[in-house]
Order: structure tokens, then sequence, then C-alpha cells
């Protein structure tokens, strides 16, 4: 089996293989708008209600019109209208660009979801199309072998609001109750190896009102996984409070595989400044777990058309990250970065950010949720990886990785 048949198989549904992309989200903002997907699609399989409870009818809901989706006149599926696109509403936090130039007032949901006017397409596409992901750098050998040899291990989030969960459907109590990316990175990697996951804060299942993901319960070991991340937080928060927010949980629990994401609230901080507190974090990790593993995931970018503050250094983060990575590695630290940057990047010059969001400002969705997580498996294990019939995953890696 290859890693490719694995994510078909895991609730990641891998976005960039073969030739079907499943549960793709899009938004229509006017009945005339034509859909450009990921991928310039050859037919679609369904269109379904972001709760997956309804399936729209092609033909009669909607057309595909040289490879992108569009609108019947008598369409049931939703479409929010520039009145309530450009709209201030409860909280008027957000201000962005119209396509004239002119400044407006735009719609921001806080403790909703824009899920109510997202619906998620599956599509088949050609095979040859450019994926969106890069190479696998896989540097991560040492925490990789640690699960083929069945040990105990910890996996720690530390960051954002991102890193949190914002804006998982779960998070919001709202169907499908699809978890955040730390929680289906994590369990994807326990069904990959046989483990069990244990959620090491129950608290965090409460803070949770959707239904709690069953862990996978495999055999063959232990994943412990502890995700400390707050809300607000930028990298200069994270790298204050370490010792109430991280320093107790690595030594109650350990840390294998330490995993920061800071960024999206950094805009006003100079790049190389953000990459300073991420190292003094990552640092400090290392200093109470020395035989950890590092992943760096830089941000997803936020509306590209917001005009009051929200778009600023974001983008000029990775590039400072990947020397650090670079310059940890060089220590004999095992260290990557999960370029979200990069793919968010790539997606939004095939798709518009109201299509992936979840607020309309700087979280993603449970599809850019999904892509987070796909990219952090990417970046851990890479789909040049094989899956043997007996389960053991062939690497192509330094053998002091």
């Amino acid at each position: 089996m290859t890693t490719e048949q694995f994510f078909r198989h895991t609730p990641l549904a891998a976005f960039y293989m073969g030739e079907i992309v499943e549960d793709e989200t899009v938004a229509f903002i006017y009945p005339d708008e034509e859909k450009q997907l990921l991928y310039r699609a050859d037919s679609v399989v369904s269109v379904r209600s972001y709760d997956g409870d309804r399936v729209y009818e092609q033909g009669k809901d909607y057309v595909l019109r040289d490879g992108k989706l569009a609108l019947t006149g008598d369409s049931a599926i939703p479409v929010m209208t520039p009145e309530v696109y450009y709209s201030e509403g409860d909280q008027p936090i957000l201000r962005v660009l119209k396509p004239d130039g002119s400044e407006s007032p735009c719609i921001f949901v806080g403790r909703e979801s824009l899920g109510k006017y997202q619906v998620r397409v599956t599509y088949t596409h050609p095979l040859e199309q450019e994926p969106v992901l890069p190479p696998c750098g896989r540097r991560f050998g040492r925490f990789l072998r640690k699960l083929e040899n069945g040990e105990e291990v910890t996996v720690m989030f530390y960051g954002d609001s991102i890193t949190h969960g914002a804006d998982s459907s779960l998070l919001h109590g709202i169907p499908p109750f699809q978890p955040s990316f730390p929680i289906l990175f994590s369990c994807a990697l326990a069904e990959l190896f046989g483990f069990y996951v244990r959620f090491a804060q129950p608290e965090a299942e409460k803070a949770y009102p959707g239904p709690f993901p069953e862990a996978p319960k495999g055999g063959r070991g232990t994943l412990t996984l502890v995700n400390t991340a707050v809300g607000g937080w930028t990298s200069e928060d994270g790298a204050d409070r370490l010792d109430t927010h991280m320093t107790p949980q690595i030594e109650k629990y350990g840390c294998d595989l330490f995993v920061v994401g800071f960024g999206m609230n950094d805009g006003g901080r100079a790049p190389s400044v953000t990459a300073s507190n991420v190292e003094r974090i990552s640092r400090h990790a290392l200093s109470l777990s020395p035989g950890a593993s590092v992943m760096l995931v830089s941000t997803m970018l936020p509306n590209p058309d917001a005009s009051n503050g929200w778009v600023a250094n974001q983008s000029a983060q990775e590039p400072e990250l990947i020397k650090l990575a670079e310059k940890l590695n060089s220590e004999g630290c095992p260290c990557d970065v999960a370029g979200m940057t990069s793919v968010s990047a790539a997606i939004l010059k095939r798709k518009k950010f109201i299509d992936i969001t979840g607020n309309n400002i700087n979280h993603p969705n449970d599809y850019l949720s999904r892509v987070y997580a796909v990219t952090l498996m990417q970046t851990l294990i890479g789909y040049e990886a094989r899956i043997t019939d007996e389960s053991k995953i062939v690497y192509d890696i330094p053998s002091e990785g």
C-alpha cells in the first residue's frame, strides 16, 4: 500500500494525489459566479451542504462549465449575496478592498461558521495537473523509528488559535463535527502505525461542544497528544509563557515531536523577530526533552483583501523559519517546516479566500484544516514513502535523522 492509498482511507482524503478531490469547499457570493476549484474538474461526483446532510443535483442545482462549478437559475445551493458579504454584521472588525478598489466593511463570523454558505464538492480532474504540496524533507527518522518500534511517544502542539483548532466544525459544535488539524494529524499517524491515542488533557474534550472523536485503539503503542495552544497569542506571548504553558506539560508527558505554530498574529512584527521567538520556544522544549524532533508550521495567509491591518508580514515568515530549521538541523535536532504559507498561497492562486475560511479573516474551515493535517503528514513522512504489506513504512531518510 502506498501513502496515497493510506491517505484515501483516512479522514484526511489527500487533496493533492490521484484523480479525485473529496469535499473541497466553495461559497457563492453571486448567483452567476463560476467557481474555480483547486483543479480543473473533469466531472463532479457530488455537491453536498457543509454539514453533509443535503445532496444537490447536477443539472438541477449546478452544472460543470469549462471545468468550473456554476449554479442553475433555480438552484437550491445557498448564495451569500453581496449585501451579506459586504456588511458589518454584529462585529465590524473586518474591512476589505472591493474589486473596484473602494474599501468596505465585510462579513466576519466569530463563534459561528461560514459553513451555512459553503458547499462540499467531490470531483475528478486530470492526473497530470500540478500538485500543490512541495516535496518532503524527510528529516524525522528518529521520531518515525520510535513509532516503527512501538515505543510510547508524545506529540505536543504549541501556538495560536489556528493551532488550537479554530475554526473546525467540532470546535463550534456543528455538523459534520470535524476535529482540528492537530487531532486529525495525530489520529491519522496513530492509525498508520497501529497506535492508541491518548488525549492528555481531558478538559480539552469539554472545550469542544461537538462529539469528541473516538481515538484509534491500535495495540502497538500509545501516542499522547498534548495541545496547549492559545487563541490570540503571538510568538512573543508563547515565548513569555513557557513556564506556565509548556514546562509543566513536557515534565508530565515528555515530548518526542514538538509542533510549534505561530505567525498569524505576528503580522506587525519583523519576520526575523518572529523566528527568534520561535527559536526560543523550540530551544526551551529541547532543553526539557533533548531527544525531541521539532516541526515548525508556517501560518496560512489571512484574507488577502483585508485592508485594516490583518495582512502584513505573514508571507515573509516562512523563509525565516526555514533558516531556523536548517540551523537546528546543523546542531543535530531533526527539524523541518510544514509550509502552510506556501500551500495556502498556492491554493489562493486558484480559489477565493471565502471558499477555505471559517471566519473570513484568519482561520481555516474544515477543508483547509484537512490541508493543514495533510501538510504536516507530508512534512513528516512524505508521499514518496511506501507502506509495505506488513504495515512497515520504507523511508528514504538519512540514518542520523
